[in-house]
């Protein structure tokens, strides 16, 4: 059986991981772990997590590790930190603390994607909140994601040995630092760039939390991860 671990980074989740452990601890499909890596949250999370894990491993023992970070590391240096914990045959999903699987057998389908078409890297289709929008699709074969339009977000997953031997210069910005805020293309465009069989599942298994309005797009922090975004694809995969 493939195994699923999840990774996710997490700051001041106290108000939605309760909504996201029920949807990973609910899976129909039992074989999957979870990785939670705290970065340096400043309102009451600890205390709210670990009552809540207890809660969770009373029922399923030994599915949750907790990293509790000494100092702020952002998305995509969180992330590689997660995966580094995981062996080469894992199945990686990349989850948000504020986010959720929105189908019990979510793992079981992806599971079966897997196994059914031998792809190394497998997304689905997810909506935006609770509308219909979702920009995820499938990815041809002969493009290069890097020049492609951003189609493979949520659920994403993939075998971690496909980034074993990814330089880290690809997952570091413009200034040498990692990036911060266009974490998944920074992550996953070399996964992809990389793979040898992708598939995507045409079904929404994931809700992603955002309000949906321009507002949103015209903060300083949505310019930023923007800016990232096409600095990454702008340079390319490094090899």
């Amino acid at each position: 059986m493939n195994k699923f671990v999840f990774i996710a980074p997490m700051f001041n989740a106290s108000a939605t991981l309760q909504r996201m452990l029920h949807s990973i601890y609910g899976q129909s499909y039992e074989n999957w772990q979870l990785i939670l890596i705290d970065d340096i949250s400043d309102d009451n999370h600890r205390e709210h997590c670990e009552k809540l894990l207890n809660l969770f491993e009373s029922f399923a023992p030994g599915k949750t590790t907790v990293i509790w970070n000494d100092k702020k590391m952002w998305e995509v240096a969180n992330a590689l930190k997660g995966i580094s914990l995981c062996e080469d045959e894992d199945i990686i999903c990349r989850i948000d603390a504020d986010d959720w699987l929105v189908d019990l057998d979510a793992l079981m389908i992806m599971n079966s994607a897997y196994v059914q078409t031998k792809c190394d890297v497998a997304w689905s289709a997810h909506r935006w909140s609770y509308s219909d929008r979702n920009i995820s699709a499938p990815l041809p074969d002969d493009v290069d994601p890097y020049q492609y339009p951003w189609v493979t977000s949520h659920l994403k997953t993939f075998r971690k040995k496909l980034i074993n031997d990814v330089n880290d210069i690809n997952f570091r910005g413009e200034d040498g630092e990692y990036i911060k805020r266009a974490g998944d293309q920074a992550i996953y465009l070399p996964v992809l760039k990389k793979s040898q069989k992708r598939f995507f599942v045409p079904r929404v298994l994931y809700h992603y939390t955002i309000v949906d309005e321009p507002q949103t797009y015209q903060t300083k922090d949505a310019i930023f991860q923007k800016d990232e975004a096409v600095f990454l694809r702008k340079r390319g995969y490094v090899s």
